[in-house]
Order: C-alpha cells, then structure tokens, then sequence
C-alpha cells in the first residue's frame, strides 16, 4: 500500500512538472518580427532614423506592432556604437534622432543597424544601410513668369568640396496645414550632369492672403541617399480672398439673423415670467390655507379660542 501511494504521489509530481513546462514555454513564445530602417534629413538639416516594426498575428501575416523595443546602432571600426532607442506607438514606427555627424567609412558613407533585441514579446531581428549625406538646395525667382523651381543636389567628396549628383530624382510638393501635397500630378524632376533639376509650378495653387506657399523638393526612399528634404517659401501662389465678414448671421452660419435670436429670447422670457407666476401663486396659496399660529397671550378678557380664530 505503500509503494502503490508514492507511485500515485510520482505521477502527480510527473503530469504537474509537465503541465507547468507546457505553460512555461507558452506564456514565453515568442512572435516572429521584421525590423525596416528609414534615414530622414530635414530641411533644418536634423538627421532621424525611422524605424518599423511588423510581427506575424494568429493569422500568419505581418503587422504593426505596439510596445517594442529598438536600438539603433552607428557602425565605427566594425564597432556597433549605440546612438538612440526608441519604443514603437501603435503604427509600429518609431522615429530616433541622430547625432549631427556619424562615422564615415573609406566611401563617405555611414552605416545604420536597427536591431529589435532581448524583447520578451517578439523574436530578435535587424535592419541597417549604408547612406551617404547630400544637400538639397531649392531656387525660385519670384518674378519669373513661367513659375520655374530650380533644386540642386549636392555631396560632399573627400576634399571637402560640393560635388553635383547626377540622375537623381526629386519629388515636389507644397506645405500645407496638415502635412505636404504633391506640386501636380507629375511631381518629379531628374537632375542632369550639374545637380540641378527644373520644375514648372502649376499657376491653379492657392497661397495665403499674399500669395505665398512653401515649396518643399524630397529625395524619398533612395538607395544610397535615403530621404532628405528642402524647402522654400515664395509667392508664387493664388492670393487667398480676404471675406469681409467671416461670420456673417444667416440660418446656415454659427451665427443667426438678429430678428431671429430677439424673438426667441422675447418667447423664452415669457415662458420663464409665466412659470415664477406660477410657482409664486402655489406659495401663496399654501400659506393662505395654512395661516400661521399666533404666538404669546391673547387680550384681556378674549378667550383664546376666539383670539386664534381672529
């Protein structure tokens, strides 16, 4: 009886060791993941690393993903020199800053690893790209008739000196308030032997109230220049008209006709001045059926009956 209750007791222990290796190793499964690494250069000429995290869902395809941690390293030496780290929001994509110089190798050019590591949620993965820093610089001439933007696309060689990129192509578009919107529907222009690549601006964009817009030329997604932007203010656009009365009052603006809110005030008062009349001849009544009760001793000679009637 013995030996037959310690075998019971082992099998336990065997099936609950087993079912709790089972669990471990489920609540610490890991979900494959992808990591995308972006270089930005602003017009104000601040560098970003722009990185994007996908992981599979229970339906095997690649999502965003929320909560991940990233590190964006700088290769010096073959050395991997931690420069920023970053948690992604919901979109997955995480934007890090980066120093004002990086590394440079033989070719002038720096390399960027983004690295998606150690997370308890996802699988280890990375990105990186070797880029090489350029300049855009944006020309108009306000006078100009045909509306021509000039863009020049410039690198920095070995001397220090600005070398012009050649067959490069430039995206051209126009700030707007929440954001940039192509410049026509044929956007690009290609940059010849010198660097420079014209564009005609359409005369149909509208500007502010003295006709000026921000034009914005981007080298987007290039292979070995990332994506940098310029940009340049000129009026070079549609006066924007100026109302007189940006609020007129009219039945279809925030603001009524005057006849209109006089005459729905004079009801409202009225249907207010009814309802303290009434509610002034419900306390009166009150009162009246409910006299109070006198207080102190009646008059010589009065019962007190009689004096509370009276």
């Amino acid at each position: 009886m013995k030996k037959y209750n310690i075998s019971l007791t082992l099998l336990f222990l065997l099936l609950w060791g087993f079912s709790w290796a089972q669990e471990t190793t489920k609540a610490v499964e890991k979900r494959e993941s992808a990591v995308q690494l972006s270089f930005y250069k602003k017009a104000d000429q601040t560098k970003t690393a722009r990185v994007k995290v996908t992981a599979k869902n229970e339906h095997n395809k690649y999502m965003p993903v929320a909560n991940a941690h990233v590190n964006v390293y700088a290769l010096n030496n073959k050395a991997e020199e931690l420069i920023g780290s970053g948690v992604t929001p919901v979109d997955g994509q995480v934007v890090i800053d980066l120093p004002k110089t990086l590394p440079l190798d033989a070719d002038l050019k720096f390399t960027l690893i983004a690295k998606l590591e150690n997370d308890l949620a996802f699988e280890d993965a990375k990105d990186q790209g070797s880029f090489r820093e350029a300049n855009l610089t944006v020309i108009v001439n306000p006078a100009d008739t045909t509306r021509t933007v000039t863009v020049k696309a410039t690198q920095t060689d070995k001397d220090g000196k600005e070398k012009p990129i050649a067959n490069a192509t430039i995206n051209f578009y126009v700030q707007r308030f929440f954001g940039t919107m192509p410049a026509a529907e044929d956007k690009s222009a290609t940059t010849d032997e010198t660097g420079t690549g014209t564009f005609t601006l359409p005369r149909d964009i509208k500007g502010d109230t003295a006709g000026n817009i921000v034009i914005v030329a981007k080298i987007e997604d290039n292979d070995t220049y990332g994506n940098i932007d310029s940009k340049v203010a000129a009026p070079m656009g549609i006066q924007l008209a100026v109302d007189k009365n940006p609020f007129p009052r009219a039945l279809w603006e925030p603001r009524a006709p005057a006849p209109l809110v006089i005459t729905i005030s004079i009801i409202f008062t009225c249907i207010w001045c009814i309802y303290f009349t009434l509610f002034y001849t419900i306390i009166k009544m009150s009162r009246d059926k409910n006299p109070p009760t006198p207080t102190g001793k009646p008059p010589y000679g009065l019962a007190y009956e009689e004096w509370v009637k009276e």
